[in-house]
């Protein structure tokens, strides 16, 4: 179970060094966007295929996650079956002092100049407690278009 919540951001507003920050390249691609199967490319070196459950089935944070690891080929030939955007990405880690983590998602690409926050929660109490940070620009958790999976097949969402 993934429960999480997402806020726009701008990089140039981020707080702290993200070159202290762990982090990783990410290429990820979507064979399916209904249901959700998508596939990652981690650091050229670790390859997953995920299957995700439709918020609705869950609740308003949550939706049910699995993934499975996959090897290089695998990544490959299902990625000649992918639709839509391939999106690329730097994610950076940061360990928050109260033990949740943030991961700072920078995008590449077509989708250049887009950056997000996410969080994951131990619960939907937690999730719907928690206080946005100030400098994020708003919270798209539940806003249309800010999903990766909608990302890749509608491209940019609108900002106003």
């Amino acid at each position: 179970m993934e429960i999480e919540r997402k806020w726009l951001i701008k990089a140039e507003s981020i707080p702290y060094d993200l070159t202290k920050l762990v982090c990783f390249e990410i290429e990820q691609a979507y064979i399916s966007f209904s249901p959700v199967i998508r596939i990652r490319k981690i650091n050229n070196d670790r390859f997953v295929l995920t299957v995700k459950s439709s918020p609705e089935n869950a609740g308003k944070f949550s939706r049910n996650e699995y993934e499975i690891n996959i090897d290089s080929d695998e990544y490959i030939k299902l990625k000649e079956k992918s639709e839509g955007l391939v999106i690329s990405k730097t994610r950076y880690i940061n360990k928050r002092q109260d033990g949740l983590t943030e991961e700072i998602d920078i995008f590449k690409g077509g989708l250049s100049g887009l950056a997000y926050l996410e969080i994951e929660f131990p619960d939907e109490a937690s999730a719907e407690s928690f206080k946005s940070p100030d400098w994020v620009i708003k919270d798209v958790t539940l806003e249309k278009g800010f999903s990766n999976g909608e990302l890749a097949e509608y491209g940019m969402p609108e900002q106003g």
